[in-house]
């Protein structure tokens, strides 16, 4: 299974949602629908969240009605499990957060629970993504505290790590990096977990990392998680962010050992997103 993430960072309103929703369902019944293996995950700012599972409800029952008339039956006819089948399990588009809180609730002005996320049917979080390192001081110890938040409430993380410029041109990426997920990980049973690897040199420069920099650093991460994390998750999956554009995608999705990608700026156009997830 391939997991392509959208995150629009500080981007985009509800106008866009819909121009954007449109345009991937349109693709979707062209080409992706009999892609069982791509879980596409949409991440918008907060205050979209509920409205983005909204239009996808509503969405999921036109789907319910679709069914009930392929089967000659009645929507009324249908019972919860059913209904949540049609309606929630089979969305094409997941939901997913760009951040979350590490407490479900309490005096924390400004963060937002993966508790209340859950109830918004956010099914992933991105923790620690390499700009709330810098901008917010983000710790280690902090990402670790928000993806157990995530555990705790049946939300998978998407771990992010990655070295600076400055950390690779002294040769210690590799040792930073396994710092990043020994600490940013819990060490508690879970289901899924996922890794994103994000050189924060190639992170909305225009600049990638070259394929063999990528193959290199996806052999030592797995390597990483085989030793120190397997015996903890059920499932393990590690995607790549950095300047990701449909020019590069399939080039980069074809790496060996890499599940998916997550992308910034080629995200927020619906027909750029659309050549990536096709690529």
């Amino acid at each position: 299974m391939k997991i392509i993430v959208a995150n629009w960072k500080m981007n985009h309103g509800f106008d866009e949602v819909d121009d954007w929703i449109e345009g991937f369902y349109k693709v979707y019944s062209d080409n992706l629908k009999n892609e069982k293996f791509i879980d596409v995950v949409l991440c918008p700012p907060f205050v979209l969240l509920d409205y983005v599972d909204t239009q996808l409800i509503e969405d999921g029952f036109h789907f319910l009605e679709f069914i009930a008339s392929k089967e000659s039956r009645s929507v009324e006819d249908f019972d919860a499990e059913e209904i949540s089948r049609y309606v929630y399990d089979a969305r094409p588009l997941k939901i997913g957060a760009q951040d979350c809180g590490f407490e479900d609730e309490g005096q924390f002005t400004g963060d937002v629970s993966t508790k209340l996320l859950k109830e918004v049917n956010c099914e992933y979080v991105i923790v620690g993504h390499s700009e709330r390192r810098k901008n917010q001081q983000e710790t280690n110890a902090i990402i670790a505290k928000k993806a157990l938040s995530a555990f705790k409430n049946k939300i998978t993380p998407i771990i992010c790590v990655g070295e600076s410029k400055e950390i690779r041109d002294q040769g210690q990426h590799f040792d930073f990096v396994k710092e990043q997920i020994i600490k940013s990980i819990p060490l508690v049973k879970t289901a899924r977990i996922v890794i994103a690897y994000e050189p924060i040199w190639a992170i909305g420069t225009g600049e990638t990392a070259q394929v063999s920099q990528i193959e290199e650093m996806v052999k030592f991460i797995r390597q990483v998680y085989e030793n120190e994390v397997a015996q903890f998750a059920e499932e393990f999956f590690l995607i790549y962010g950095g300047s990701v554009n449909s020019t590069n995608s399939g080039e980069i999705l074809r790496i060996k050992g890499l599940d998916g990608l997550l992308v910034g700026k080629a995200s927020l156009d619906i027909e750029e997103f659309t050549k990536i997830l096709t690529s």
